[in-house]
This record gives structure tokens, C-alpha cells and sequence, in this order.
């Protein structure tokens, strides 16, 4: 199996910006075409092209609002989240799941009002924010997913001491916080 097969058979959750990220863009739209509609029913021949140039303009919008949109695609992973922004050229961002050390989510008062938001990641490794989500849908819910998924990798190869409760590794023959000495590793000596 290759490496991009088992990438997307551990895929979690896909996404692009949301349309309602976009909301500023359709507003411009609709008041081009308005303007366009009007220019068009005047019967003199300025307006016509006037009109023109604005349903141009209209169309232009349109088009760099559904390319931005589609030109970002966030991805989670088991193992990672990634932001991949571009079509012709590209620009490929991603965090190990282990490595997040901050998930952090930004509203402004519109995405708030819409359920939208910028869900920002960062490492160690670095001392700002690698990979962002901008503009995505239910923003807490993807910040509580990233957590239960770096909190269930944290605990993967480890137990729990019986005696004080503590996460421990597996291997472990003596507990570190309360000393307990576990009854397996006493029956092999």
C-alpha cells in the first residue's frame, strides 16, 4: 500500500473553507449584477457597457471566491493535520498529531454569529502557528477532536497503576509516582 493510500484510508475529517466564509463576496456579486440589470434595462448605449463591465466584474468575483475556496483543503488525520493551499502552485503545511503542543480557535464577531472560525495549530518546534484552518465550520468541534485524538496518542503505550491511578508505560516494572511493584514482573524472577 502506498504511502498517499494509507494517508487517505486514515483520513477523519475533510474539509474546505466554508461557503458562508464567503459571505462578503456574494454580497459584492449580487450588488455587481444588480447594478448590471439595471444598466441593462436603460435603454442607452453607455449603460449597456457599463452594464457589461459590471456583470465582468460580477463574474470575476465569483470565480476568485470558488477558486480561493477550492484551493484550500484541510485534512486530519490519525497521525496529522495538514493545510494544503494552491492549485497551480502549492503550498503543503502538516503537524504530527504527537507534536501539536497548542490548538487554538479565532472568532471574529461575524464567524461567530455564521458558526464559523480559524482553528490554529502549533508545535514545539516552532514558536508561532504552522498550520491554520481558516474559515471552517464548527471550529470547537474540530479543536475537540484534534485534542481527544493527541490525548488518546499520549496514553497509546501506557497503563494506568492500579494503586495511585497514574498513567505509566506499559513496560514498566515499578510504578515512578507511588512504587508499586506489579505481580507479573514478580512471578518471572
Amino acid at each position: 500500500m502506498t504511502k498517499a493510500n494509507r494517508k487517505r484510508d486514515s483520513e477523519i475529517i475533510v474539509m474546505h473553507p466554508s461557503w458562508l466564509n464567503y459571505s462578503g463576496h456574494v454580497f459584492l456579486l449580487i450588488v455587481f449584477v444588480a447594478g448590471a440589470i439595471v444598466c441593462f434595462l436603460n435603454e442607452r448605449e453607455v449603460l449597456t457597457v457599463v452594464g457589461g463591465i459590471l456583470m465582468l466584474i460580477a463574474v470575476i468575483i465569483l470565480i476568485h471566491a470558488v477558486l480561493r475556496r477550492l484551493s484550500r483543503r484541510y485534512t486530519i488525520t490519525s497521525d496529522a493535520v495538514s493545510s494544503r493551499v494552491g492549485i497551480g502552485g502549492r503550498s503543503e503545511k502538516e503537524i504530527r498529531i504527537s507534536d501539536i503542543r497548542q490548538v487554538e480557535v479565532r472568532q471574529g464577531m461575524w464567524q461567530r454569529i455564521f458558526g464559523l472560525g480559524n482553528v490554529l495549530f502549533a508545535s514545539a518546534a516552532t514558536g508561532g502557528i504552522e498550520v491554520t484552518f481558516e474559515g471552517v465550520r464548527n471550529p470547537t468541534g474540530v479543536k475537540t477532536k484534534v485534542n481527544a485524538l493527541r490525548d488518546a496518542l499520549a496514553v497509546a503505550d501506557k497503563k494506568r497503576c492500579p494503586q495511585c491511578g497514574e498513567f505509566i508505560w506499559k513496560d514498566a516494572k515499578v510504578c515512578p509516582h507511588c512504587h508499586l511493584t506489579f505481580a507479573s514482573e514478580q512471578e518471572g524472577q
